[in-house]
């Protein structure tokens, strides 16, 4: 997350993530399930910016986003709440990550506005701070905070940052239908259930500076996600067809994604997806991150 301040406003990049790893070890008590990730920012990215106003007001370039429902008008409305802060602010935000795709938008947006009010309103939290605000609006939140290479535990919101892992580009393959992350999760069975002993292997890789095998990743959700909306499993396919030796899902889908080591690469795949009818796009890992 990239954020410029100038004189009463300030700009944000909130960026999407990938899933290298999303493990399920079963469900709590609570109802949550708990989980084991290994999460990466790439470079595509919604675009914030904020401005002292008297009053909150919301707008975005998807005119059915911006309502109250909305997590960037939400996490304003928790600041104001849990701080008092009397003065509002005109937050814009430009859509770009594609809704309900697996990809954290939405976390990310949230995640956005706690950093770009946070300085607007002069609060001065401290991370622990903010990421305990985030866990309020959502599992996924606290890791935007951060961003870069993170393992995700306990229902996603404990966040413990790893070493940038070596330079890669996504190629990502958003398809049309939304799905919902609640209904997702609402269709795993203990059959999707793992140890956590890959997403510990991944983070040992990563604490040597290395990036796991592909052959090694897993998705929990990719199952009842494939179940849910088969066109996932066409993409698949069609990236595979493409020259692409892996098709991974991100998060609660339904985008498909593969990870080249060279940006060469990752465009000839994303074109040749482009040429089926997808929307392919090439994106690079990235590090900006807030601490």
């Amino acid at each position: 997350m990239r954020t410029l301040g100038i004189g009463k406003s300030v700009v944000i990049n909130c960026y999407a993530k990938i899933n290298l790893t999303l493990e399920i070890l079963g469900k709590r008590a609570d109802g949550y399930h708990e989980v084991r990730s290994v999460m990466q920012t790439i470079g595509l990215a919604d675009r914030l910016e904020v401005e002292a106003a008297k009053e909150l007001v919301f707008t975005c370039s998807d005119p059915a986003l911006a309502t109250t429902d909305n997590l960037v008008y939400r996490a304003a409305r928790l600041l104001q709440a849990e701080y008092g802060v009397r003065t509002g602010a005109e937050m814009r935000l430009e859509k770009r990550i594609p809704v309900a795709a697996g990809l954290g938008g939405g976390s990310s947006d949230a995640a956005g506005t706690i950093v770009a009010l946070n300085r607007l309103w002069d609060l001065q939290l401290p991370l622990a701070e903010q990421q305990r605000l985030a866990a309020q609006l959502g599992s996924d939140v606290p890791f935007f905070l951060t961003g870069g290479t993170a393992l995700a535990t306990g229902r996603g919101e404990c966040i413990t940052p790893l070493p940038p892992l070596p330079p890669h580009w996504v190629v990502l393959v958003p398809l049309p239908n939304a799905l919902s992350t609640a209904t997702v999760y609402g269709a795993v069975t203990p059959a999707d259930y793992t140890s956590g002993v890959i997403t510990a292997d991944i983070v040992a890789a990563a604490q040597h500076g290395a990036l796991l095998s592909q052959t090694r990743w897993y998705n929990a959700l990719a199952r009842p996600a494939r179940a849910l909306a088969p066109e996932i499993k066409a993409a698949q396919a069609a990236l595979l067809r493409a020259g692409a030796q892996y098709a991974h899902v991100s998060g609660s889908g339904p985008t498909v994604f593969t990870v080249c080591q060279e940006e060469a690469e990752a465009c000839k795949l994303a074109a040749a997806l482009q040429h089926e009818g997808y929307h392919a796009e090439a994106v690079p890992f990235v590090w900006a991150r807030w601490v």
